[in-house]
């Protein structure tokens, strides 16, 4: 039988991070345990569709040193003509945590286009404070990732 303490579910749990960066090109690229960029999440359907939506493995496009999936032979096709119009800043992940100097893994469903870039949070509080002074967030989260790559 296994014994299972606390700290060792704990230790066994970190161990098998669900999301882990890759650092490609010089900075980091949020991706899920299956090694696809934010999660397997659509970047081009928060354009298109105007929600997230994940994408397929059938419609995949590398980039970045990092398989991204898409919902539509269309949406990967507009997205491989333009990566970077379309990818996540930071990477993909929150938005918030970065301009505090952090590095965390982003909801997909938690987003903002602000001047024609997407922007990612891990919770909805980071997206309502961006509402708040975007700007400023994102000026402050450009000083941390320029010293990340």
């Amino acid at each position: 039988m296994l014994d299972l303490t606390r700290r060792s579910f704990v230790t066994a749990a970190a161990s098998l991070c669900l999301i882990r960066p890759v650092f490609a090109g010089g900075h980091p690229v949020s991706r899920g345990r299956d090694g696809v960029a934010i999660q397997g999440y659509d970047t081009r359907a928060y354009w298109s569709d105007g929600q997230a939506a994940k994408g397929a493995e059938a419609h995949q496009v590398a980039w970045n040193g990092v398989a991204w999936h898409f919902a539509t032979e269309e949406d990967a096709a507009m997205f491989a003509a333009a990566p970077a119009r379309y990818a996540p800043q930071f990477g993909g992940f929150c938005t918030r945590a970065m301009s505090f100097k952090k590095v965390v893994d982003s909801d997909p469903e938690v987003w903002r286009i602000f001047e024609g870039r997407l922007y990612l949070f891990a919770q909805p509080k980071g997206g309502k404070a961006f509402d708040k002074d975007a700007s400023a967030i994102i000026a402050k989260a450009q000083a941390h990732w320029d010293t990340l790559g």
